[in-house]
């Protein structure tokens, strides 16, 4: 799948690790958890967050096959699969679900982060596989 290179912003460090290959999230030691998207500093309590790793293992939270793309350079990739990920450290993430069947593919399954290049080959983004 072509993926359209991020916008650099709060979410910088997360895809400057992808481009690593490495899953970093936004973490607070005050609420001793992580969090999604990422913002200048904790939603739950207000308090600084830090950027730590992350297994990159979790289960399909819910997910939708596209049959139709809704961008004309993704229209050779369809179907593809869009999906909840639910990390094993509680975080979710708006992701691709790759290398599966959609057909095959079931909430609570179990999945694995890997990393795909942009168009630009200047980043990465992260995507999910079955593990």
């Amino acid at each position: 799948m072509k993926h359209e290179p991020p916008r650099m912003n709060e979410g910088a460090p997360h895809w400057k690790a992808a481009r690593e290959g490495r899953l970093d999230l936004p973490y607070c030691g005050r609420c001793a958890r992580y969090a999604w998207p990422p913002a200048g500093a904790c939603r739950s309590c207000g308090g600084t967050v830090e950027w730590r790793a992350c297994s990159g293992q979790g289960r399909v939270a819910a997910f939708s096959v596209v049959r139709r793309a809704v961008d004309p350079a993704l229209k050779d990739d369809v179907p593809y699969v869009v999906a909840f990920v639910e990390l094993d450290e509680g975080a979710r993430l708006f992701t691709n679900i790759v290398d599966a069947s959609p057909e095959a593919l079931r909430c609570g399954q179990r999945v694995r982060c890997r990393f795909e290049p942009t168009l630009d080959g200047e980043a990465a983004v992260v995507v999910f596989a079955p593990d």
